[in-house]
Parts: C-alpha cells; sequence; structure tokens
C-alpha cells in the first residue's frame, strides 16, 4: 500500500510536469497570459486561472480515459484549445455591446482572437467554438478532446462560481 502511494504521487508529479511542457510550448504564454489575467471569468478567478484550470483538468481527466479506456489524446491540441477557449478580452459582466449574449458569442470571438494571436488550426478552432455546447447548439464537440474540454469547463465554471 505504501509503495503505490508513492507511485501514485510520481505519477501525479509525472503529470503535472509533462502539463507544464505543453503549456510551454504555447507561443507568446506570458503575454497571452497576461492578457487574460485583466478580465474575471467567474466568481473571483480571472480568465486566465479559468482557462489554465481547464487545460490542467481536462489533461488530467484525458490521462484517466487514456489509462481506463484506451483513449488516443492528442494533448498539444487539448491544451492549446483549453488555454484558449475563453480568449474573449473583455469584461462579459458588463451589459453593454457584444457583452450582452456573452455565452452565445464568446466562443467564436475567442476563436477569432486565438487565430490572431497564435494561428491555430481547424481542430482547434473547432474544439474553441464548440466548448458551450448545448448552449452554442449548432457547434457540436466533434473529437474526444472537445469533449472532454466542453465537459471539464462546465465543471470548473462551477466550481469557481459558487467557491467563496
Amino acid at each position: 500500500m505504501i509503495v503505490r502511494v508513492k507511485e501514485n504521487k510520481l505519477s501525479r508529479i509525472s503529470e503535472k510536469r509533462e502539463f507544464i511542457l505543453y503549456l510551454l510550448k504555447i507561443k507568446h504564454h506570458v503575454r497571452i497570459r497576461a492578457m487574460l489575467q485583466k478580465y474575471i471569468q467567474h466568481g473571483s478567478t480571472t480568465v486566465y486561472t479559468h482557462s489554465r484550470n481547464v487545460a490542467y483538468k481536462s489533461f488530467l481527466f484525458a490521462k484517466f480515459l487514456e489509462r481506463k479506456l484506451g483513449a488516443t489524446i492528442n494533448y498539444e491540441i487539448l491544451t492549446v484549445s483549453a488555454m484558449f477557449h475563453d480568449f474573449f478580452l473583455y469584461d462579459w459582466h458588463q451589459t453593454e455591446g457584444r457583452q450582452r449574449l456573452h455565452g452565445f458569442r464568446h466562443p467564436k470571438i475567442a476563436s477569432e482572437n486565438a487565430q490572431k494571436f497564435y494561428d491555430i488550426n481547424d481542430e482547434e478552432k473547432m474544439i474553441i467554438e464548440s466548448h458551450m455546447w448545448p448552449l452554442t447548439i449548432t457547434k457540436f464537440p466533434k473529437t474526444i478532446e472537445a469533449k472532454i474540454i466542453c465537459f471539464v469547463d462546465k465543471c470548473c465554471s462551477t466550481v469557481e462560481t459558487f467557491k467563496r
């Protein structure tokens, strides 16, 4: 039992290091972090912290699915898409302008911003634009990475909203 606990702890450390390496592969990560830390997402959580939470929890959930079900996951696409899924760069709590229908509009805005700042590929674009499904009914998450991010985003959002 003691050996198993040590193995689990080492596995978590190894997974965290692996996640950080994927995160650091994102060009201009420091600049993007600075942009996303300016805005609050849920409760007192910044958009950057929320995006990082979604990316890390998605990474861990994907590792679980890989171990238990033999799922094949593209971790680079998963990490990039999760980090950019809420890349909308405005305070959505204000009720004027584009913010009024934030839940419906921000996936497309995030996708456009990610294309400007990072040059995302078509799969990453689809994942970002489908992360609010079923609210964005026509944008269904098609890949396993998209489904993971869609699910984990809802979980993280709920926890962050009700966290004191």
